[in-house]
């Protein structure tokens, strides 16, 4: 019995192997590893030069750009890998750079005339002249969208990988520098968007420069109108879910900012970085990968697709648990012995907030089938719908007045959102499998 476990195990790990798709997934989640193990290699250092304050200030522009970022390109370069052919992802290509070339100076009148109230709102006050930066953000994050999209439909997955470590690497060692010289929130940002820069560069050089993959492909408007009309759910549902999905993970900096100060803000940010960005980017990579296997999967009416939903949300989830397990548990005592004394209300926080990054990463299978199974809609209502839960969170733990209290409800509602919306992927999976074996 022993001996047929272990030829059962060993058949099961060639398998796993052999397979392109868990390949895929190795190189885009060894890329992100590497650039997080970076990240988090340099943040005890950053930490006790910048201080909560300047962390808060930093973190309260990047969620303000993180809510006007999905208008770069109307959510149509996540389009890219759909078409068969290259002339219609190049197409969407052009659109996608398109609608960031009209909608910059759009966003530079904005901020020409909001200037005050958003310097506020950020807290900004002192640097206001920073947010002329975001014009610029929207057209470097457009081409950075198509690059990235461009890359997955090629499926290369190495060439991203290798570029996202070696912008994360430069970020790091810029910001280390920056903090030695003139620590504050205004270094934070510029060196984050320059981050973004270093990023699009470096991916551009490995790639070949050819179809889709060609920079001069995209770049005018052929073919922009049908692509439009043919990918509009993108731009009807996507864009607006992500402004949604971006205004619920900001309104807790927004919130913390506005009713307890920019050091709860900064505390918050570094559990963010901490433990956000690991599950966000972890997912993305097997989001990237999953994404045009099981748009593949449905769109070809291919038999019990929501198995292969199944297995990589069960998968995903003890990746989860086995990442952030110990954060749970002992968040509040390594938190701080990590990264400061002062940062001891991030360890508390970072307890609540793993418990939704698992949910989260368990999830992303779920999320990233929607487009194919034509659930867009339902995930802009389920923005809407938690959003609104999300905020009410926050709300009560000002009322208890204790920060704490906000980030954990917070946290919980996203677990339950997480939950209930990937049941709703798995049935309407069900559904559609039972009419394809019914024809």
């Amino acid at each position: 019995m022993i001996a047929n476990a272990r030829e059962s195990i060993r058949r099961g790990l060639s398998r796993l192997t052999s397979s392109q798709f868990v390949r895929s997934v190795a190189v885009v989640g060894g890329g992100i590893a590497a650039a997080q193990a970076i990240t988090l290699a340099f943040t005890p250092f950053l930490t006790r030069l910048y201080g909560p304050e300047a962390f808060g200030v930093s973190a309260a522009f990047t969620a303000v750009m993180s809510i006007i970022t999905p208008l770069a390109t109307l959510g149509y370069a996540t389009a890219i890998v759909i078409p068969e052919g290259d002339k219609e992802a190049a197409a969407i290509a052009r659109l996608s750079i398109l609608c960031a070339l009209i909608l910059a100076p759009i966003s530079l009148l904005a901020v020409h005339l909001g200037q005050p109230w958003i310097a506020i709102l950020t807290g900004l006050q002192d640097t206001p002249q920073i947010l002329y930066l975001i014009p610029l953000s929207l057209i470097i994050t457009a081409f950075l969208s198509v690059a990235n999209q461009s890359a997955i439909r090629k499926g290369l997955f190495k060439a991203k990988a290798r570029a996202y470590v070696e912008s994360a690497l430069g970020t790091n060692l810029g910001k280390l520098g920056g903090g030695l010289v003139a620590p504050s929130g205004l270094v934070l940002i510029l060196l984050t968007q320059a981050g973004q820069m270093l990023n699009l560069f470096m991916q551009l050089l490995r790639v070949p420069r050819q179809g889709v993959l060609k920079p001069s492909n995209w770049i005018g408007v052929r073919g922009v109108g049908e692509a439009a009309k043919a990918q509009r759910d993108f731009a009807v549902y996507r864009m607006p879910q992500s402004i949604i999905r971006a205004m619920a993970m900001g309104l807790p900096v927004i919130v913390l900012t506005a009713l307890f100060g920019s050091a709860e803000a900064g505390q918050y940010s570094l559990t963010l970085l901490i433990l956000g960005a690991p599950a966000m980017l972890l997912g993305d990579s097997v989001g990237e990968v999953f994404y045009p296997k099981i748009t593949r999967a449905i769109t070809g009416n291919k038999p019990k697709a929501q198995v292969l939903i199944v297995k990589a949300i069960a998968v995903l989830g003890l990746v989860g648990v086995a990442t952030f397990g110990l954060i749970v548990i002992f968040g509040d005592v390594l938190v701080p012995w990590l990264f400061g004394a002062e940062w001891g209300r991030a360890g508390e926080y970072s307890q609540w907030v793993a418990v939704w990054m698992t949910a989260m990463l368990a999830t992303r299978p779920a999320v990233a089938s929607m487009p194919a199974l034509e659930l867009q809609s339902v995930l802009l209502l389920y923005e809407i719908v938690v959003t609104a839960a999300r905020a009410a969170a926050l709300y009560v733990g000002f009322l208890f007045g204790d920060d704490l209290v906000s980030i954990a409800i917070f946290s919980l509602i996203n677990v339950a959102g997480y939950v209930g919306l990937s049941a709703v992927v798995l049935f309407k999976a069900y559904r559609r499998n039972s009419e394809v074996l019914n024809v």
